[in-house]
């Protein structure tokens, strides 16, 4: 028996102000001194709610009805805001989706980092609209396509996604039409779109032997008069196979230009990536004569960004396609001497690189560096680190191991930017040096 659970409070229903928005876009209020998260419901309003999951010391409650509405409420543009739960924050302004970035970066930092430290004004974008250059789609039993919903493995369709563009949405319609009552093997679909507004297809669960280019030479025709480049499936291994069109697909970042792999990591923002990497290069302040490191460097944009300005680059990384497309984009952008790049676990194969960097740029996933990459810095002692973060509890973690006690190093700035508009997720670039 779980002592953490109240059953006596389920079903309760009261009216409640909300006071903030946590992580996740809920709002939080508090019920006789019980904090309680209602999704839906925005600072400064209050709203008639439902519990539905009671613990101890905290409740999750439903919003029926609200009865005093914010100034900064909006009516969400897309049809399937509230079934989807990809976008958290389509019902307020986009100038209070920033502040509560900010705010959030802030709390993290202070909370769980113990640190006090400014958090600059998040930087946001004139049109938080149509910014994705990647979806990845999953496929219902009559052929729809879809997202799973929030936390869950329900399929939600949509007829216009906001946050993609017009073409992509009209690359999915069509890719649906095709596949309708057709090879039910495919059951997820990757679009991406580069700043050419050209795309790729990559069908996962693609038996290529019965998909061929041959057979379906309408369907591909028609995916080519849209501006998609190519259509990749999978073999029996899984490995990536080149079903119809061009191999090579490029992305533009700061007049660089880089081929993508469909497995590959890429910015989601192409117009705010270059933001981002203007902040990254103006903190390492690169002189030509420096040792660099870029941890985690995917297909080696951040690595070539930061090769234009240094002596050597070196860029390490797990994923053996971003590898691949690193060594291949080093060749196109001429950087070869300058910058090199190595396979394999950042904690593992930075340990084996004999030569001091003067600037370490680190760029991890979700779960932020793990303690092996932590304390390896602290051992090198750069001049200066750039942490670019996707999570501001981990770079909180991260940040604090780095500054606390007699570590030596200092939090010198910390620039949230909007790399997700109307979703609850942000990127943080903080710059750190030697105390």
């Amino acid at each position: 028996m779980n002592n953490n659970l109240n059953h006596d409070r389920l079903g309760e229903t009261s009216e409640i102000e909300c006071l903030r928005l946590i992580t996740d876009g809920s709002g939080i209020g508090y019920q006789n001194g019980i904090a309680t998260f209602v999704q839906g419901l925005l600072p400064g309003e209050t709203g008639e709610i439902e519990v539905y999951e009671a613990k101890k010391k905290w409740q999750r409650a439903q919003l029926r009805k609200i009865t005093k509405r914010s100034p900064n409420r909006l009516e969400p543009p897309c049809s399937a805001f509230e079934q989807c739960g990809g976008c958290q924050l389509q019902h307020t302004t986009y100038e209070e989706t920033l502040l509560w970035k900010q705010r959030w970066v802030e709390d993290a930092l202070t909370r769980i980092g113990k640190l006090n430290v400014e958090v600059k004004p998040t930087i946001g974008m004139e049109q938080p609209w149509r910014y994705r250059n990647k979806v990845r789609l999953h496929r219902k039993p009559d052929g729809q396509l879809g997202y799973f919903k929030e936390k869950s493995k329900e399929l939600v369709d949509f007829e216009d996604c906001h946050l993609l563009s017009e073409r992509m949405n009209h690359w999915i319609r069509l890719t649906e039409e095709f596949l309708a009552g057709s090879y039910p093997e495919i059951h997820t679909l990757t679009f991406r779109e580069n700043t050419q507004n050209e795309g790729l297809l990559l069908l996962e669960g693609t038996p290529t032997k019965v998909l061929s280019a041959e057979e379906n030479q309408e369907f591909f025709k028609a995916l080519s008069e849209q501006g998609l480049r190519s259509v990749w499936g999978t073999d029996d291994e899984g490995s990536l196979v080149l079903i119809w069109g061009d191999e090579e697909f490029s992305q533009t970042i700061l007049d660089l230009s880089f081929e993508v792999s469909p497995l590959s990591f890429l910015q989601v923002n192409s117009q705010q990536t270059n933001v981002l990497y203007k902040l990254v290069l103006e903190g390492a302040a690169l002189t030509g004569e420096e040792i660099v490191w870029d941890l985690y460097s995917g297909i080696g944009t951040l690595a070539l960004a930061l090769a234009t300005k240094a002596k050597k680059v070196t860029g390490i990384e797990e994923n053996p396609y971003a590898v691949e497309n690193a060594i291949q984009n080093a060749i196109n952008n001429h950087a070869v001497g300058h910058v090199e790049f190595l396979k394999g676990k950042v904690e593992q194969r930075m340990m084996k690189i004999e030569e001091q960097p003067d600037v370490v740029v680190v760029d991890p996933p979700r779960a932020g560096m793990e303690p092996e990459v932590v304390q390896r810095l602290l051992e090198l002692k750069p001049q200066r680190i750039i942490y670019v973060s996707c999570d501001p509890g981990t770079l909180a973690r991260d940040l604090s191991a780095l500054t606390h006690g007699d570590a030596g190093y200092k939090v010198k700035s910390v620039q949230p930017v909007d790399m997700f508009p109307w979703t609850t997720h942000v990127e943080t670039i903080t710059r750190i040096n030697r105390a």
